[in-house]
């Protein structure tokens, strides 16, 4: 278990559509889309029928989590975890990420499942296509899917080979 704090919810408040508008006790703000949750989840589908009802919503239990008036409630700890997950990432984020693992660009590259070209390409953006998001971090939160998916690279250097002495 983290030995950072669990995260508390101080205010909540729906947005258009299912989104949430967040304040964390530690001040920090965020949003959470729960589209997702919503069209996939047998007991949160509820809201796809009656929208009104999702807007009632409120911190629960010192901010453990988030309820609704029908009940259903939510733990601000997988809370968290979507809003972090949704946030966009940018091509500084990955270029750091890359820069953490000692990776050269042909091996992020070939992580990543594009060309040296594309990920150079990445390093510029300010925001990420959602799959190279995701996939950079669940690499960061797990070596074992990380070490399951490198592959070293060796590069050759550039130039032409040196000339071969002759005893």
């Amino acid at each position: 278990m983290s030995e950072e704090a669990l995260p508390r919810v101080k205010a909540v408040k729906a947005g258009p559509d299912f989104t949430l508008d967040i304040e964390w006790a530690d001040g920090s703000k965020g949003k959470a889309d729960l589209t997702g949750l919503v069209h996939s989840s047998r007991h949160f589908g509820v809201f796809a029928e009656d929208e009104k009802a999702f807007r009632h919503v409120k911190p629960v239990s010192w901010g453990d989590g988030i309820e609704w008036d029908n009940g259903l409630d939510y733990s601000a700890n997988t809370l968290k975890e979507l809003a972090d997950e949704q946030k966009p990432m940018s091509g500084k984020h990955l270029a750091e990420f890359v820069k953490h693992r000692n990776l050269n660009n042909e091996e992020a590259a070939k992580l990543l499942h594009c060309t040296t070209k594309t990920l150079r390409t990445f390093f510029k953006q300010k925001t990420l296509p959602n799959y190279v998001s995701f996939a950079v971090r669940r690499f960061e939160r797990d070596p074992t899917i990380f070490a399951a998916h490198y592959r070293p690279v060796t590069v050759r250097p550039r130039g032409r080979p040196k000339a071969m002495v002759k005893d």
